[in-house]
């Protein structure tokens, strides 16, 4: 995800349910080939028997048909199972089917979803009064960051996966390659999976952005990042004006961003991976509401930008409007 700046109060971040994928376990009675397979997924000494974990499995790579494990199981009533893990690192591994005889069998757990991040998880399955537990290896985490020496990247291709706490899915960034004039300047096309286009440019070490700030009708160009800049340098965007109505009153607002250098050639921590060389920058939106006649702040957020790679986290702290929010690099290739 691109930086993307908090809104207003009245100016709410919009709330994106997400529903989990629900996995049917439905029965029929009886014996035999149309009741349940009774069994246990241990063995004669009471412990959990091998499970073969097949495939490889990396951060936002779906699953395919090579994704599976083997799992061993002695039935004791011959009938119908289904059989699903618990959802771990957005993944899970599930079967069903009929077994005809009783003793050992082996049950193929196909995998679905796709790991989220770069740990190991470890999935639990359930067969009769019986469980045990097996962990996948998750590999690919990251990529190299590439040769481009950017705090943003513009480099066509270059693409960024981000872990995104609202959708609790990651959204996957490019730049095109495509460009655009606005104002006698080139801008660089970026877009997302959700459908999101971004512009951007950089010259001398400053990086600028075209596009709307917050509701106002026309877009405007405004410097979001500045890798010359002293910790505790700061700038404001252009200031735009429109009518805000809330609860049916209409009031003419006046907002701008501020943004401050909060840190410069600092480190950080993303995902269980550590980049040096960052830079943190503050983004503070401010606006005069009336009755006001100055300016106040209304969100706070927080952009960290590494050297080589571009925005590697994004954090909105809570307010009492809005709930906290975070955008968190995943794996990213800078060409």
């Amino acid at each position: 995800m691109v930086p993307k700046i908090a809104k207003l109060t009245t100016i709410l971040l919009a709330t994106v349910l997400f529903f989990a994928c629900s996995k049917d376990t439905s029965f029929e009675s009886g014996s035999g080939i149309n009741g349940i397979a009774a069994g246990t997924l241990l063995d004669s000494s009471g412990n959990c028997q091998n499970t073969t974990v097949n495939g490889m499995y990396a951060v936002d790579t779906v699953l395919t048909d090579s994704n599976y494990v083997l799992l061993q199981v002695n039935i004791t009533t011959p009938g119908k199972y289904n059989l699903s893990t618990d959802t771990m690192n957005g993944c899970w591994f599930q079967d069903s089917g009929y077994v005809l005889s009783t003793g050992a069998h082996t049950i193929k757990l196909k995998g679905y979803g796709k790991p989220i991040l770069p740990v190991n998880p470890t999935f639990t399955i359930f067969f009769g009064n019986s469980f045990c537990q097996f962990t996948v290896q998750v590999s690919g985490a990251v990529l190299a960051g590439g040769t481009n020496g950017d705090y943003f990247p513009t480099t066509a291709t270059s693409y960024w996966v981000y872990l995104d706490s609202q959708l609790s899915d990651t959204i996957r960034t490019v730049c095109t390659g495509l460009t655009q004039n606005f104002n006698s300047n080139t801008y660089n096309l970026f877009v997302d999976a959700v459908g999101d286009s971004s512009y951007y440019r950089k010259s001398n070490g400053t990086y600028y952005q075209y596009g709307r700030l917050y509701d106002s009708t026309a877009p405007v160009e405004y410097i979001f990042l500045k890798d010359n800049a002293a910790a505790g340098s700061t700038w404001d965007s252009p200031i735009i004006n429109f009518n805000l109505s809330n609860g049916g009153v209409t009031a003419n607002i006046n907002l701008k961003y501020h943004f401050t250098v909060a840190a410069t050639n600092t480190t950080t921590t993303v995902n269980g991976t550590p980049f040096s060389n960052v830079i943190k920058m503050q983004v503070d939106v401010m606006a005069i509401i009336p009755p006001s006649t100055s300016y106040q702040t209304y969100q706070t957020s927080y952009y960290y930008y590494a050297k080589g790679v571009g925005l590697v986290d994004q954090e909105w702290p809570a307010t009492s409007s809005s709930s906290a929010y975070s955008s968190t690099i995943v794996k990213w290739q800078v060409f």
